[in-house]
């Protein structure tokens, strides 16, 4: 993959839509690239709007030629018998036709506005408390959006955690001091969980140490 191309996965990425080598590639990626992180962050803003903001989807415009082509087709098959009753099956197919056509076109349109509706669904951010950021949960799956945190004390590291039910499981560490910083949470997000952040010794711990110091909201 060129190094211009990895730039057009972020919204794949947030969308949890890439496949696990794609998104390894793309975690290694982002741990050198600003602008990425940057984008990575200011998605679920965009992505929270997707599905109230599209108007009414146009068919495509090749989708009228097919119709008139399936309409000619349909034509070429009638056998002139009579010119009434050449007349008669020819409306009659052009009328089937322009049917199925209509059926086909109010079930793309809802097809789609049910796509991004199940978007908003999907991806929505859930605010923290205790530094600027969020996270980003997707299909029970999230990533923790935080902004201008300074780095960890030597010899120590920041530990998220997925607290879900009195019970704390480590989801991955992170130096910090980094202007944007996204972790990809390595614990489902069950509903109701809470997402935390703990300063720990270095390499992280089982269970937590500190009091968190960074709190979601529950999601």
């Amino acid at each position: 993959m060129g190094a211009d191309a990895v730039h057009d996965l972020t919204a794949a990425y947030a969308l949890d839509a890439l496949e696990d080598a794609e998104a390894r590639g793309y975690e290694e990626h982002l741990a050198g690239c600003d602008r990425c992180r940057e984008e990575l962050a200011s998605l679920q803003t965009a992505a929270g709007a997707l599905a109230y903001a599209a108007d009414p989807a146009r068919p495509p415009a090749e989708l009228r030629a097919r119709i008139l082509d399936a309409a000619r087709a349909e034509r070429s098959n009638v056998v002139s018998l009579h010119a009434h009753r050449t007349r008669h099956r020819l409306t009659a197919a052009v009328a089937a036709v322009a049917a199925v056509a209509a059926v086909g076109l109010a079930v793309w349109n809802v097809s789609l506005h049910d796509r991004l509706g199940r978007a908003q669904e999907a991806l929505h951010g859930v605010p923290l408390k205790g530094a600027k950021g969020s996270v980003v949960v997707s299909g029970g799956n999230g990533a923790l959006v935080v902004s201008d945190l300074a780095a960890a004390p030597a010899g120590k590291t920041y530990e998220a955690w997925v607290v879900a039910r009195g019970h704390a499981s480590p989801a991955g560490t992170f130096p910090g001091g980094s202007r944007t910083i996204v972790i990809r949470l390595s614990q489902a997000l069950p509903a109701g969980a809470i997402v935390a952040v703990t300063l720990e010794p270095a390499g992280g711990v089982d269970q937590p140490t500190t009091t968190p110091f960074i709190t979601s909201a529950p999601v």
